[in-house]
């Protein structure tokens, strides 16, 4: 059954809703690198009209995520070897600059927000480590002051997300979790230069793991 919209559903609310899940599919590889998707059976998928569902896709389509095939639907792009290294040579540039900026402007709520997460304890990715270091690179992202460059950095972890799922690279939670740890004392320390070194070195740690597997 279709959801329909009622008159206190905002306008896009669906197609965001829509986008979201078919964003989280296209992340943990529900739907997988080169699988071609169709709009009606997308529709069926979230119960939702076909209206929403366009919008998503267009939107989708926008960010890189999927790509419209004539008269056949939409392809999810497969990952490629070149996706690997602009997908990490971005989060250096990145990630580095927002951590660094985030030692001098960070507030004593979001050091206490980083410093209170709890990593889970697992020796391989699992959703509930995905979500602990999403929210991590988030919080430091945003923590920067400046917003256009905190979108960009949770774009790309998007694509981060999204190669971790397609099986690409061997992520190390442990070693993850003190990399981490490292980034943190930085940040508690008001130091940029140390906080954007361990950033990067962080980075490029998982880098050579995806470049390796």
């Amino acid at each position: 059954m279709s959801k329909r919209k009622n008159p206190s559903t905002p306008p896009g609310a669906l197609a965001d809703e829509a986008r979201a899940r078919m964003l989280e599919d296209i992340i943990q590889c529900r739907i997988r690198p080169g699988e071609m998707v169709q709009l009606s059976d997308l529709a069926r998928r979230y119960e939702m009209s076909k209206t929403p569902v366009r919008e998503a896709l267009t939107l989708l389509e926008r960010d890189g995520l999927v790509e419209p095939i004539p008269y056949k639907g939409y392809r999810i792009p497969p990952i490629d070897e070149a996706d690997i290294e602009d997908i990490f040579f971005m989060r250096e540039l990145l990630e580095g600059a927002a951590v660094e900026a985030a030692a001098g402007r960070i507030t004593e709520e979001d050091l206490q927000r980083l410093e209170a997460l709890e990593a889970p304890d697992t020796p391989v990715m699992t959703l509930h480590y995905d979500d602990y270091a999403r929210t991590f690179h988030t919080i430091i992202a945003h923590a920067s002051g400046m917003q256009r460059l905190a979108r960009q950095v949770v774009d790309t972890y998007t694509d981060v997300r999204r190669l971790q799922y397609a099986g690409v690279g061997r992520p190390r939670p442990k070693v993850i979790t003190q990399e981490h740890e490292e980034i943190v004392k930085a940040l508690r320390a008001r130091d940029g230069e140390l906080a954007k070194k361990a950033m990067v070195e962080h980075i490029r740690n998982i880098r050579l793991r995806a470049e390796s597997s």
